[in-house]
């Protein structure tokens, strides 16, 4: 979900506090009331914690040393005091216009570790762009697609390909239909939207994000089953 702006302040404080990779009594201080100041909670407070172990896997340059930090997040986060449960938050976008292009591209530029997209085609250069640039940042993303789609014109998933995402792809007479998508294993965006230029100007269509656990689950769930079950695709 788009972080508050109270999380988006907090966050460039560490930033700045990180700044020498040392953790003074002063800054410690600072930090602490600033927190207590803005008061966050639940969600919003876990997303922060998240956002400092990305920051600080940004240090790291190789895979095991980014695993090893991963690992510190997960095991830190059981010992942590266990609070109410949080509700679930979801968002809903509608198009024509670009309300449901934005929503997409905020998704890709918030994963902080992994994108799983399970979408029909891509054909719209400004969210290839975002895939992109968030594979150059370091985030594992893994991309199943329609193998009939893949030789439209305009299509941009061999360049996708190319640069060196992860793709496969159904070998069906069938479509692979679906158009969902799972950032961090921890929220899931779905809807009618086609990742394409018209859905943007003219289609008529919806979009989903959401919190929720049991969703983002499912979702995940079906990704890692349709991953195992289609073909890689190597550009041919």
């Amino acid at each position: 979900m788009k972080p508050s702006d109270a999380t988006t302040k907090l966050l460039a404080r560490f930033r700045q506090a990180f700044a020498d990779s040392t953790l003074s009594a002063e800054e410690a201080r600072d930090l602490r009331e600033r927190l207590a100041a803005h008061g966050l909670q639940g969600q919003e407070l876990e997303g922060l914690r998240h956002q400092l172990f990305a920051m600080a896997e940004e240090r790291f340059n190789t895979f095991k040393d980014k695993k090893t930090v991963e690992w510190l997040e997960a095991a830190s986060a059981l010992l942590l005091a266990p609070g109410a449960a949080q509700p679930s938050q979801a968002e809903v976008f509608f198009s024509p216009g670009t309300e449901c292009l934005d929503a997409i591209l905020r998704f890709i530029n918030q994963a902080a570790h992994r994108l799983d997209v399970c979408v029909f085609t891509i054909s719209d250069d400004r969210i290839a762009e975002a895939l992109l640039a968030a594979h150059r940042r370091g985030t594992v993303i893994r991309l199943l697609t329609d193998n009939d789609k893949l030789h439209d014109q305009g299509s941009d998933i061999k360049p996708l390909q190319a640069a060196g995402l992860s793709v496969r792809i159904d070998r069906t007479p069938n479509h692979m239909h679906h158009k969902f998508a799972i950032a961090d294993e921890r929220v899931a965006l779905t809807g009618s939207y086609n990742w394409t230029r018209s859905a943007a100007l003219s289609n008529l269509e919806n979009l989903l994000i959401t919190d929720d656990a049991a969703v983002v689950q499912r979702y995940s769930q079906e990704f890692e089953r349709l991953w195992q079950d289609m073909q890689t695709y190597e550009g041919h």
